[in-house]
């Protein structure tokens, strides 16, 4: 059923029961797959009480917090009124004993969106000596390569984002094992009242098996429509998504509008709203409905004002002048180990943009692990105090470094020749490795473009010179 592209908990996880295979169906516009069970019958404990403490938990922290008690009945109204969960009857709640689960939940804000609220069905929660994740398989990794998808989205000068709405609510479970994901709430937004069973009718955000099915369900929606909508269409679906983000660029801006249109329509024929569309030409912009384009776009004047910055993958993409940059904020951490490891993981670099800057904070925390063996929250001592002081000042110069998104200049006419250069050299500090694409065109003008950095810091014990050349290699 599914390619094996990566390693599981173990050799059973690579694929799903034959079960789940037959049991995968397109139903009243969405896909509809099995839970993927490790065993054909399941016989689970009655956990309702660990639940109903957890709604407890829950009940007491949004009394507290009014704004997250608002943020959480609206998501959760929010997934009853779209038909994502539904109230179990009690016919329902009469079913067999050993076929039902209780999941308990919480809300979890984005660091970045901190007015956007998730809440997480915790199907890792355990009873009895057991999970619902401890009873699914987790089935194959389907997700592309991060590197790879950006790296694509950065061949051709026109580009444009999108990425798909509630991506795990999109693909149901079959009625019969829609017991195994009950949950308890409060109906009518009453916390005073009594605790309520419903039960969700898709693949929840939590489940072990949730990532595998959605994405299987996304490349079904290619496989099926290929043969309608063509193969470059197919071919986006597969090869140009990270999980729920489509980053995508090609050669001209016919073609953008002509893959952006096939695209939402072949996403909707498996039940999937392709939103949020955000790209460098204002005319393409212009061809999609103001109701999918980004919110940001939304609130100015495509005619007059600038594009916006926005998140290509965690990468801050300025579309206006189609680049990669930095956004660096500063947060006072303190002096310690701690502290500067928190700094130094927050620049977010997945193509080594910045690898060179950022080694010499690793190797000082390397030192501090290595000479002076300081605790975690100890305070740094005034020589390696200075070193941290100095590279720090230099952080917010990050942002100044801007990076072309696409190799190929805009004029630069048919491409000849097309070659990978890449070096790599090593230390008793460190050792990398640069990947950059020289293109030649029919006139023979050259141009080149940074690819992909990648820097390491040497290990702790000694190692050759030699050895570590061959491991920057």
């Amino acid at each position: 059923l599914f390619p094996y592209t990566t390693l599981f908990r173990s050799q059973e996880d690579r694929r799903f029961p034959a079960k789940v295979s037959k049991g995968i169906r397109l139903t009243e516009g969405h896909y509809e797959i099995p839970l993927p069970f490790r065993q054909s019958e399941v016989d689970l404990p009655n956990n309702r009480q660990q639940a109903f403490i957890r709604a407890l938990w829950q009940q007491k922290k949004m009394i507290q917090n009014h704004q997250y008690r608002n943020d959480y009945i609206a998501f959760i109204n929010e997934i009853i009124n779209k038909g994502y969960a539904e109230k179990a009857t009690q016919e329902i709640l009469k079913g067999d004993p050993g076929k039902a689960w209780y999941i308990p939940h919480h809300g979890v804000y984005h660091p970045k969106k901190p007015d956007k609220i998730r809440v997480v069905f915790d199907c890792s929660a355990k009873f009895a000596g057991t999970s619902l994740n401890d009873q699914l398989l987790q089935g194959p990794d389907l997700t592309n390569s991060l590197v790879g998808v950006l790296t694509r989205f950065r061949q051709e000068p026109e580009a444009f984002m999108a990425d798909i709405e509630a991506m795990f609510y999109q693909v149901f479970v079959p009625e019969e094992q829609r017991d195994f994901l009950r949950f308890l709430w409060w109906p009518n937004r009453d916390l005073t009242a009594p605790l309520e069973e419903y039960r969700m009718t898709v693949h929840p955000f939590g489940a072990v098996s949730s990532p595998s099915c959605s994405n299987y369900a996304l490349q079904k929606t290619a496989n099926d429509n290929e043969e309608e909508y063509g193969s470059a269409v197919a071919s986006m679906l597969r090869r140009n998504f990270y999980v729920d983000d489509c980053l995508r660029s090609v050669s001209t801006e016919v073609k953008a509008k002509e893959q952006i249109e096939g695209l939402r329509q072949v996403c909707a024929k498996g039940g999937f709203r392709l939103t949020k569309f955000i790209c460098n030409r204002l005319s393409v912009l212009e061809s999609i409905p103001e109701e999918e384009r980004s919110k940001d776009v939304k609130t100015l004047d495509i005619n007059y004002d600038d594009l916006s910055i926005e998140r290509a993958l965690g990468v801050q993409w300025c579309v206006e002048s189609d680049t990669f940059r930095f956004r660096i904020t500063i947060k006072d951490k303190p002096l310690t180990r701690r502290g500067i490891l928190s700094i130094v993981s927050s620049i977010y670099d997945p193509l080594g943009f910045a690898a060179p800057f950022t080694l010499k904070a690793k190797k000082l925390l390397q030192d501090l692990c290595k000479d002076e063996k300081l605790g975690w929250d100890d305070e740094l001592p005034e020589t390696y105090r200075n070193h941290w002081e100095n590279w720090r000042s230099e952080l917010p110069m990050l942002e100044r470094i801007l990076v072309p998104r696409c190799v190929k200049p805009i004029d630069f006419g048919e491409v000849k020749s097309r070659q990978v250069h890449v070096f790599s050299d090593a230390s008793s500090v460190g050792y990398g490795s640069v990947a950059y694409l020289r293109l030649c065109n029919n006139e023979g003008r050259i141009h080149c473009s940074f690819l992909m950095g990648k820097a390491r810091l040497a290990p702790i014990k000694a190692v050759t010179i030699p050895r570590l050349e061959l491991t920057a290699a």
